[in-house]
């Protein structure tokens, strides 16, 4: 039996997921190998962390750029199952 899966949850999700990976990567200077997300707690230790060593502007910059990917994540996603949804409906 196949679950259904609601396309804007599942659309979302990926893109809060992209903005956290690259948040954290950013953050940490470090990938995060063989895991699909980050923790609330790992995120959270990797921002509080950073205050000391990361300026105001250079923060706002690695927000702007997490966002950049989220939505470039959400665009990829909507228009992949858009194109595939249309290469599966009858003539």
């Amino acid at each position: 039996m196949r679950k259904a899966v609601n396309l804007q949850d599942w659309v979302w999700e990926v893109a809060a997921d992209t903005y956290r990976l690259n948040l954290f990567s950013q953050l940490t200077g470090r990938a995060t190998l063989g895991q699909p997300t980050v923790s609330d707690y790992e995120l959270a230790e990797a921002i509080r962390q950073s205050f000391t060593q990361v300026t105001d502007a250079r923060y706002r910059e690695m927000i702007q750029l997490a966002t950049d990917a989220a939505l470039e994540a959400y665009d990829r996603v909507v228009s992949a199952a858009i194109k595939r949804s249309r290469a599966l409906r009858p003539n």
